[in-house]
């Protein structure tokens, strides 16, 4: 309340400070929900406060992430790719024509290519599914400060594992259009991507293009169905399962895929 006050009056710096003083003793505490929803306004403010604090921003979340256990972690750099996303796609049209540099090791983001920017992207992005058993173990009550709720979201992402895997899965199913494609590039052929639930699950999909978005995203639906498979209640599945055959049906290259 203090904070939303000191923002009411547009005393941004003020609020931060409080912020700040909230986080470092959600952090004292192991009290995950605190520490995130704390991350997120001081993000806020320093937008408010600094010059070109969208891009110093993104780097800020590596201290927040440096500090953080998990599962604060995982929603932490899940975050942080969300933001190296949004960046490329709002600044999409300065990389284009780009050449790649041999070493990319600048944290100015306007000197990157875009394979770069993808590529750090799809690593924040699998990282936050790292500890998997404790993701699935963890149920989303705990996170009420920092989820906005749907009405039957808590059926269909039960888990933390739930929720950050489908934060993933929106960036591996997007279109791969910007991505440098080598000659052997990752193409959805195989039938099995068809195949009901349980099959599909078990399958084994190849590549040697491992850049691959579409790959990630069948090998990430493949982890969410399994964990879905024995569910007394078949929602979560169902709606995973959906999005999958909607996904496979919309980019494959099967000459018969409404058949499949």
């Amino acid at each position: 309340k203090k904070v939303e006050d000191l923002e009411n009056k547009g005393l941004t710096k003020s609020a931060l400070k409080e912020v700040l003083a909230i986080y470092n003793q959600a952090v004292k505490e192991n009290n995950d929900a605190q520490q995130i929803k704390s991350s997120m306004f001081q993000i806020k403010y320093r937008n408010s406060t600094e010059e070109e604090s969208n891009e110093k921003n993104i780097f800020f979340v590596d201290t927040l992430i440096a500090k953080a256990k998990a599962p604060a972690k995982n929603i932490l750099q899940s975050m942080q790719a969300e933001m190296f996303w949004q960046y490329l796609q709002n600044n999409r049209w300065k990389f284009y024509s780009r050449t790649k540099l041999a070493d990319e090791k600048s944290k100015n983001i306007d000197t990157w290519s875009l394979d770069k920017l993808h590529a750090t992207i799809a690593s924040l992005y699998k990282a936050s599914l790292n500890n998997t058993g404790l993701l699935q173990q963890t149920k989303l009550d705990q996170f009420d400060p920092i989820i906005i709720k749907g009405e039957n979201t808590r059926q269909l992402r039960p888990t933390l594992f739930d929720f950050l895997t489908h934060r993933a899965l929106a960036y591996f199913i997007s279109d791969e259009r910007d991505l440098t494609k080598p000659a052997y590039h990752f193409e959805i052929g195989d039938a099995k991507a068809f195949a009901p639930t349980a099959e599909f699950a078990s399958s084994n999909f190849t590549t040697k293009d491992t850049a691959s978005l579409h790959y990630h995203a069948l090998l990430l639906f493949q982890d969410l169905l399994k964990f879905h498979l024995k569910d007394a209640k078949p929602d979560a599945l169902l709606d995973a399962d959906f999005i999958r055959l909607n996904f496979v049906n919309q980019y494959a290259i099967n000459s018969d895929k409404e058949k499949l």
